[in-house]
């Protein structure tokens, strides 16, 4: 197996036994073979929290897990044994295997106990990509503020993050760019212009509020940013709720990706990553990509 160092040019994917490890892994392959990356499936034990119920891995058969770093992941403190084999050593031998059976060979697993938070500041310097699910019982409630693993994630690091929302992953071939005017989202566009994970796909250019003389002219020009950058865009400016106006556009157009940014208007943003997120996440088959 390829036992990679890590670079800034790693894909970094979380896995966790309730956050859909397979549409996890689905999503970080697909990410790490569009940039040529190394992937490293990470596995974090939170020493607070209590192993409750049996883990379910039906999702993962099926692979030859083949021959396993046992004993470096059995020397790791705090995995949970279960007739001699650790829930964590499953569920990462699980999700290599998936990643070698996609056809990506660079790949790397990691063990850590302790908090998710931390295990990223410590691989923030050499990752380029993070890969996380949401876990199953959110898709049925609402994330709440600073208390959700994703966005405590959010907040912590600094790199892009793939946001993959469903049990399942859809490699998308277009994306939606949620647009909300001004430098910040000018600044997104250039974002977009420079990923390399996006090239070459069509981009629907989606404002949710009122269309003014104003921002048509700014959505023109950054319509035209993604044009010099080879990019096909499509504007699109409806009047409503945001979440519902994003997830129907997603349904509608089928496209199973949104792009949005971490530096755009606070309050704006709140509307996709706060108390209206489960909508917008329940309603569409949409991943999340956010850029930085």
């Amino acid at each position: 197996m390829f036992q990679p160092a890590l670079t800034m040019n790693t894909v970094l994917a979380c896995v966790h036994a309730q956050g859909h490890p397979s549409a996890v892994c689905d999503g970080a392959t697909w990410a790490a073979r569009r940039l040529h990356a190394p992937l490293n499936f990470l596995q974090v034990i939170d020493e607070g929290e209590a192993h409750t119920g049996e883990t379910r891995f039906s999702d993962l058969t099926g692979y030859d897990t083949g021959p396993t770093r046992t004993q470096a992941l059995d020397a790791m403190p705090g995995s949970h044994i279960i007739g001699g084999q650790s829930h964590s050593q499953q569920l990462l031998e699980g999700v290599r295997a998936r990643a070698l059976h996609l056809g990506h060979t660079m790949v790397e697993l990691s063990l850590r106990q302790g908090q998710l938070t931390d295990a990223l500041l410590d691989l923030s310097e050499e990752i380029r990509l993070v890969v996380m699910g949401l876990h199953s019982h959110h898709l049925d409630a609402p994330w709440r503020q600073g208390d959700h693993h994703v966005e405590q994630a959010l907040r912590t690091v600094q790199q892009p993050m793939l946001v993959v929302t469903r049990s399942h992953f859809t490699p998308p071939t277009a994306f939606a760019l949620a647009y909300h005017g001004g430098p910040e989202s000018l600044a997104l566009v250039d974002a977009v212009a420079e990923c390399e994970l996006l090239q070459g796909m069509p981009c629907h250019l989606v404002h949710v509020g009122n269309r003014t003389a104003d921002l048509q002219a700014e959505m023109t020009q950054a319509a035209q940013r993604l044009a010099d950058a080879g990019f096909s865009t499509h504007l699109v400016v409806e009047s409503g709720d945001v979440a519902q106006v994003m997830a129907r556009h997603l349904t509608i157009q089928q496209l199973p990706l949104l792009v949005m940014s971490a530096f755009t208007h606070d309050g704006w943003r709140q509307k996709l990553l706060g108390t209206t997120t489960s909508t917008l996440l329940r309603r569409t088959p949409a991943s999340v990509l956010v850029l930085r």
